[in-house]
């Protein structure tokens, strides 16, 4: 009895319809496979970016702040009710022999105020008017007097909503408190106390 062989698939014929389909499937799904590990390490790349770049701005104004305080011998708040503005008000003068008002020595001395306004997208500004003369309260936007630090900021997350950016206990010291928004991570807290070295009573010509 002579049994039928089933003939074989020629090597050079190359591949079926059905062999080509799977190949194309498998490459495909390989693909997507790579495709979503390089969206993933953008995406946490990206991540990384902008929370140092909040930490980054955090700080920026916190030592800007700071470095007023340190040179200041008087400081206050101003706050606007309605709009939630905040202004911190400083009277700063140089290190120098010739420039300490603490001895009666008033050369060099300058005004220098921080703006907080929630209206302009959580922005803070900065000015400095010498020879010392009173910085208003900006309505608004400020002018192009105000030197623009940074935006996004906001008071702390799940704060009251009386919690202030600014504050000055006693006069002796200057608390700042705020939020750095992050895209859509949690926003970067920053929160730090100067305290005062030479201490005067609010006066003219900066309050």
């Amino acid at each position: 009895m002579i049994t039928p062989r089933t003939p074989e698939r020629d090597a050079e014929g190359g591949f079926t319809l059905v062999e080509m389909l799977i190949a194309v499937l498998l490459g495909l799904i390989v693909m997507g496979v790579i495709a979503g590990l390089f969206a993933s390490a953008a995406r946490t790349q990206t991540s990384v970016r902008t929370s140092t770049q909040a930490a980054d701005l955090g700080q920026l104004i916190a030592r800007s702040v700071s470095q007023g305080a340190n040179n200041a011998t008087a400081l206050s708040v101003l706050t606007d009710s309605v709009t939630g503005a905040e202004m911190l008000r400083a009277r700063v003068y140089s290190m120098s022999p010739t420039n300490d008002p603490t001895q009666g020595l008033a050369s060099g001395v300058s005004c220098q105020a921080w703006y907080y306004s929630p209206a302009t997208g959580g922005a803070i500004y900065v000015k400095t008017v010498t020879p010392a003369a009173a910085i208003p309260m900006p309505t608004g936007v400020p002018d192009n007097s105000w030197i623009l630090i940074g935006n996004g900021l906001g008071v702390k997350v799940g704060a009251s909503p009386s919690s202030a950016i600014f504050a000055t206990p006693s006069g002796t010291r200057v608390d700042l408190k705020f939020d750095v928004t992050n895209g859509t991570n949690s926003p970067v807290h920053i929160e730090t106390t100067t305290h005062i070295p030479n201490t005067t009573t609010v006066s003219a010509p900066c309050f």
